[in-house]
């Protein structure tokens, strides 16, 4: 065997090892904190001023209160990032545009800070996680395969 050979196939088993490492690192973060999402990047403008696209979230299993961000699974095929504004309110309880009424369950109200339009109701089924902190920039390079490849 010659010299390149070897070294192609130790390239190879470089990003094996290192996929399965991020892999690893990422589900042991996720039993850590209790949530299928414990690192997340936002994608969209929805959050200005408060986050911005590109921003690494860190976020743990809990019970959210007034005001705190949170990521739940609505109708798009992607987590939202938005903010609590109601808890067990009138517009969880049916008076809403979208005449969805959640009765017996815990329920949120949730609107983007940059958003004009109220989120459908949300119950707590939906809810992924609360988020715990935001690093800059950081999730810049998952945020441009989104926006290029759209995943």
């Amino acid at each position: 065997m010659d010299v390149m050979e070897t070294l192609k196939k130790f390239e190879y088993w470089d990003v094996i090892f290192t996929v399965l490492a991020v892999f690893i690192f990422y589900q042991l973060v996720g039993v850590a904190l209790g949530t299928s999402h414990p690192i997340d990047v936002v994608v969209s403008e929805s959050m200005v001023p408060y986050m911005y696209p590109g921003d690494l979230i860190i976020c743990s299993r809990g019970v959210p209160e007034l005001n705190d961000v949170i990521i739940y699974s609505g109708m798009r095929q992607y987590p939202i990032i938005h903010r609590v504004i109601g808890i067990n309110d009138s517009y969880c309880r049916g008076e809403n545009p979208y005449h969805i009424p959640i009765e017996d369950k815990t329920c949120y109200t949730l609107k983007g800070d940059n958003n004009d339009a109220i989120d459908p109701p949300v119950s707590e089924e939906q809810l992924l996680c609360v988020v715990n902190a935001k690093i800059p920039y950081l999730g810049y390079p998952r945020y441009l395969i989104f926006k290029i490849l759209n995943i």
